[in-house]
């Protein structure tokens, strides 16, 4: 579990849908979704991994079963995976695949981490360099998922009438302010070549996109 704090509050929202929140005199801490059925959700939208398109399709659909109180805890919880992956090898990693990679592209590299789903998630998060054996031999696009985190605000928003920039949770909220988990990367070849040594070989001379 972990809180996510924002300041915003629902008023407007059906007693059924109504945020399970507990107000204390400055925000509202809610609740993130239980991990194994967070992942559950994944899994079965991650199915549809090779369409893009179908994969945020079959999220909706997944996420359009719950309640708005269920929807910002499912989008709490992603916050919370999406922070576990912020480490400096994910960084090299994403970095040498892409030729480079900003704060905004690491942080749709680990949505693209969560959307392979549990196992997938899992492997990277303790094995980085092995990255080099999980991406398709014909794979050219970059590994970045931007959109598969917007679909929860979009039936969050649709369950309560409400924007999505109101929405009770910041994005960076687990991450802001601190440093990724682990030591620094160099911009350097030979450091990343020997800090990544299968993700440089696979792409370091020919990074994706």
């Amino acid at each position: 579990m972990i809180a996510i704090l924002a300041t915003a509050l629902l008023a407007s929202t059906s007693a059924s849908d109504r945020l399970h929140v507990q107000q204390t005199s400055e925000a509202i801490v809610v609740q993130a979704m239980d991990e194994q059925r967070f992942w559950v959700i994944m899994d079965r939208a991650a199915v549809h991994k090779s369409d893009p398109d179908r994969q945020v399709a079959s999220l909706r659909s997944e996420l359009e079963t719950l309640t708005a109180e269920e929807v910002l805890a499912f989008r709490s919880a992603f916050e919370v995976q999406l922070a576990r992956a912020y480490t400096w090898d994910l960084w090299a990693v994403a970095y040498v695949a892409h030729g480079g990679a900003s704060d905004d592209g690491f942080e749709y590299f680990r949505r693209w981490m969560v959307s392979r789903g549990r196992a997938a998630f899992e492997r990277l998060l303790a094995h980085p360099d092995d990255l080099a054996d999980m991406v398709a031999a014909d794979a050219d696009g970059v590994l970045e998922f931007e959109e598969i985190l917007y679909v929860t605000d979009e039936v969050w928003s649709e369950r309560t009438g409400l924007d999505p920039a109101e929405m009770p949770i910041q994005m960076e909220s687990t991450t802001l302010g601190r440093e990724p988990l682990g030591v620094p990367f160099e911009d350097d070849p030979d450091h990343l070549e020997r800090r990544v040594p299968k993700t440089w070989a696979r792409f370091g001379d020919r990074p994706l996109g």
